[in-house]
């Protein structure tokens, strides 16, 4: 695959070479640094969602999950390749929404490379799934060099060091869900992040206690407007995840040369809060299993700061956070989530 990892816009993009090993936090002990939250938002959750089936559903997650993190390596990989070899055969719609996000993104690539990185997302959605549950109790109390090899872009260091309020950008690449803990000790604190509660309020809420364990209060998308603003005003960083597709009312931006639906309100929030926009990823350690050594690479790589995003709308602002998305995709396509329909419903590209 590594002659196929080409990015469209490679002639624009600052060199690799200014994001450096940063070790001025490795000795930081995880967990050590969390304080309190400025800006009070409404619970994570949907009363809706609290049915009797609802409850059967979380315990059976829970169960699945636990019992998953308790079998020797071998049998827990045995696991996760028969599940996502389920997914992939009998979930069609996701399995060739995934080949057609990977023929845009690397349009190099072999049929035969198109279908092993397929597979390899369904298997990479069932290990995320389980680092999720089990990255807190394994990392926290320990020095941040542990666990986290960082990489970091000076700008960013620089927002760090200033203690600037930010929001923090990221997608669905890597372990995602392990880069709480990581992004809390490097000092991005205190920090919020934009989520939507899923349809079961059980979950909902043990997805909330897992994070506020982390350090990071979780703010609903319906109540983002007001809350965000407040939040980065007050010197917190707000996480946002970008490569989402949004089901009302998107704009059309390119992506990976493509036209993609985007989310509308996130332009319009980028405008109105005016601080900068961190860009990072979580991402395994190659061969290392990370339910196994629970080590993560979190990868800085770029800062926009507002006076960069002077005069442009909510179509360019996009434009510019995809192509950031596309580089942070492309640094490890094997471990990225390549099954959400990121161009059901927009336009078809034009012939070149």
């Amino acid at each position: 695959m590594a002659d196929s990892r080409v990015d469209p816009h490679a002639a624009d993009a600052p060199p690799n070479d200014g994001v450096d090993r940063y070790t001025a936090r490795d000795d930081v002990v995880i967990g050590s640094n969390i304080g309190g939250w400025p800006v009070e938002v409404d619970p994570f959750r949907d009363e809706r969602f609290r049915s009797l089936a609802h409850r059967l559903q979380y315990w059976a997650l829970r169960a699945a999950q636990g019992g998953a993190l308790a079998l020797p390596g071998p049998l827990r990989e045995g696991v996760v390749r028969g599940v996502a070899a389920l997914g992939r055969t009998f979930d069609g719609r996701h399995t060739d929404a995934a080949r057609r996000f990977i023929g845009a993104a690397l349009p190099g690539s072999s049929p035969g490379e198109v279908e092993g990185l397929v597979r390899e997302s369904w298997r990479h959605l069932m290990r995320v799934a389980l680092v999720s549950e089990g990255v807190d109790r394994h990392v926290k109390g320990k020095r941040l060099a542990d666990h986290y090899e960082v990489h970091m872009h000076p700008d960013v260091a620089r927002v760090l060091e200033e203690k600037r309020g930010s929001l923090l950008i990221t997608g669905h690449m890597g372990h995602w869900e392990a880069s709480c803990p990581g992004v809390t000790a490097l000092g991005f604190t205190p920090v919020y992040a934009i989520g939507k509660a899923p349809r079961n309020d059980f979950v909902a809420q043990h997805i909330q206690r897992m994070r506020e364990v982390q350090g990071m209060r979780l703010i609903s998308r319906y109540g983002a407007m007001q809350a965000v603003p407040q939040a980065v005003r007050a010197g917190a960083s707000v996480g946002m995840l970008m490569d989402h597709r949004p089901r009302q009312k998107p704009i059309i931006a390119p992506f990976f040369g493509r036209p993609a639906g985007c989310d509308r309100s996130a332009g319009v929030m980028i405008r109105r809060v005016g601080a900068p926009l961190v860009f990072y990823g979580c991402y395994g350690i190659p061969g290392d299993d990370p339910l196994e050594s629970w080590r993560f690479e979190l990868r800085f790589t770029r800062v926009i700061f507002p006076e960069d995003l002077a005069g442009l709308g909510p179509v360019e602002i996009a434009t510019r956070v995809n192509q950031e998305l596309e580089r942070l995709l492309l640094h490890r396509p094997e471990q990225v989530f390549w099954l959400h329909d990121r161009f059901k419903g927009a336009p078809e590209p034009e012939a070149d």
